[in-house]
Parts: structure tokens; sequence; C-alpha cells
């Protein structure tokens, strides 16, 4: 364990837009796209156009530029995310009901490959320095490096805890969101070894997480409903920002400069601008209750958040149940 890191104070929320001449966004659009039950991440292939939503027991992808979507490209196994891979041509998508990943044809949904990795495959990236997927195992604690033109498992890092999220800095470093533990793990990728785990001071249960390349800064969304911003050198939380409650996402807008966290709890959208190494919330959007997960197309700035609506629960303290047809994607836009 690293000590003796910085923390500023919580700084709360500001519901103004930077620039007062501008238009604020707003939910611009709603995208019906049917069928009951849950989802989890959102991905983005921007070259191609394409955003790809996993259904669970399938991946569903959406034209960025027509909202056209293709309800069930492939059907999968309890997925969790899907990673444009080989140019998006083909893509990753990891399945927690049978502890594999599955490489698949982007455009027809045909399986080539399927590989068993450690248990509970959740979140995944693409490494780009060493071409690497990193397969997050949620139950095992284990990232698993897949090789994305063969499949094939080329090892494994061994994290410790309930690994939600990573990101990388593009210059051999990933960095792991470790939940049950409050902590931000870093990993050096040519070496393959854990170079420090950071306990995130005033970060609770962190799930989404983002590189913020400008900056060099690393933004985690925290289950305590805080937005922390974390030196990738030091582990030290330098600003953390208070925002709904229920995040599981973050990601950024490296054309406009914008972070964005979405919180289901509260049904809200934090816009955050960073300037240097301090971050301020221009602006809170109302999504809906469940909007916990996203992402953002850079070539229009506009953010997609899968929802659903609720009826009243059935008993005092129960979860609301999810209206039959009802899930849909939130466009958030100018």
């Amino acid at each position: 364990m690293i000590s003796g890191l910085s923390f500023l104070a919580i700084t709360a929320a500001v519901p103004a837009i930077a620039d007062s001449g501008a238009p604020q966004m707003r939910v611009v659009g709603r995208i019906a796209a049917g069928g009951d039950g849950g989802w989890d991440y959102v991905s983005i292939d921007e070259a191609a156009r394409k955003l790809y939503i996993t259904r669970r027991a399938s991946i569903m992808s959406l034209d960025a530029d027509t909202g056209k979507p293709t309800l069930a490209l492939a059907m999968t196994n309890r997925s969790h995310q899907v990673v444009p891979i080989n140019g998006g041509k083909e893509l990753l998508v990891t399945n927690g009901g049978d502890a594999t990943v599955t490489i698949l044809d982007a455009a027809t949904g045909k399986a080539r490959i399927t590989t068993t990795v450690s248990a509970g495959p959740d979140a995944a990236i693409l490494e780009p320095t060493t071409g690497l997927v990193l397969v997050l195992g949620h139950k095992s604690g284990k990232v698993d490096l897949i090789d994305p033109k063969s499949g094939a498992l080329r090892g494994s890092i061994d994290v410790g805890g309930t690994l939600e999220y990573a990101a990388a800095d593009g210059r051999g470093k990933a960095f792991v969101n470790v939940e049950d533990k409050g902590e931000l793990v870093a990993i050096d990728m040519k070496t393959r070894t854990v170079l420090g785990h950071y306990k995130m001071a005033g970060c609770e249960e962190p799930t989404g997480l983002a590189y913020l390349a400008p900056n060099n800064l690393l933004l985690a969304a925290c289950g305590n409903g805080v937005a922390a911003f974390v030196s990738p050198n030091t582990g030290s939380v330098v600003q953390a920002l208070k925002i709904g409650e229920g995040s599981d996402a973050a990601f950024y807008d490296s054309v406009r400069k914008l972070a964005y966290v979405p919180s289901g709890a509260t049904g809200t959208l934090s816009v955050i601008a960073v300037l240097g190494q301090t971050a301020r919330i221009v602006e809170t959007v109302e999504t809906a209750k469940g909007a916990r997960l996203g992402m953002v197309d850079t070539k229009t700035g506009r953010v997609y958040l899968p929802s659903v609506k609720y009826s009243p629960p059935t008993a005092v303290g129960s979860r609301p149940p999810m209206v039959p047809g009802s899930f849909e994607i939130l466009v958030v836009g100018r």
C-alpha cells in the first residue's frame, strides 16, 4: 500500500454552464430498443460509427449517425462488455455466465473463437502499447490478457479484490478500480507487474474509470456520490466533486475537453470541465432513474445512456420492477 496521499476537500456540485451563451445539454432524443432485462457497458467504435450495448443474453448495436438499432447482433451468455478489435472488423465480448470471451464478426455477429478466462469476466479494454485486451475478473481479482488476433490467453496479472473497470494511459501503464477496497491499482504492461495499490481517500466503491490524456488525470466514479480526480503518477486524489448517487461509468470527450459521469439513482448526468489539474461541474443534466452507464461520441458530442422505465415497488424497500418493453437509449446533446 502506498500512503501519504494528498486529498482536497470535496467540492459541491455547481449545476451551471461554463459559457452562459452556449445552449445547455439536455435529452434530445430517445431510441426505443425493446426487449426486457438488464444491460451493462456501452462501447463505441467511432471510425465505424457504431455503439455497442450488452443486454446480458445478447449484444445490440446502434448506428451513431442514423440512430438505427440492431437489437440482437449476437446472442451471449450474460455479457458485460464489447471491445471493438482488429480495426473494428471484429468484437471481443466478455461472458460472465460461463467465464469466457468470444471474438465475433462485427457485421454478422458470427463467432470466430471462444476462450476460457478467469472467473467473472466483466469490463475489458484494449491496451494500445501491447495490443492486448485486458479482461477484468470481477470475481477472480485477475486481469487476463487476450491476443485479439488469435483469441488466445497470453497470461494473467493478479491484482486482488473485486475488479470493476480499467483505463490505459497509452504509454504502457494500465489502471484498475478495485471496488471492494476503494483502491486504484497501477500496472506496468511491459513487465506485467503491479506497480502499486493506491487507496483513494474519500472514494468508496469505485466503479467507472477514465483517463484524461491532456490533463494526465484519472477520473473515478465513486459509489458514495463522488467523482474523484486522481494523479496516475502518485495515486493521490487531487480533487473530488460531489455528484449524484448510483454512478457506474466515467468517460471523456477529448474534443470538447469535457468529462461525464452518469448517476442512476438520482437520474442525472454530471458534465465536468477540466482545466489543468482543476475540475468543476459546469452542468447537471436531468436524465432518468437507472441511467448509470453510457458513452460519448466525440464526433458529435452526444452522450448515449441506456435506460428503462420502472413501475412502483411492490413492497417497501424492494426494487421497483422494470416496465416490460420500455428499454431505450437516451441521447443527450445541445
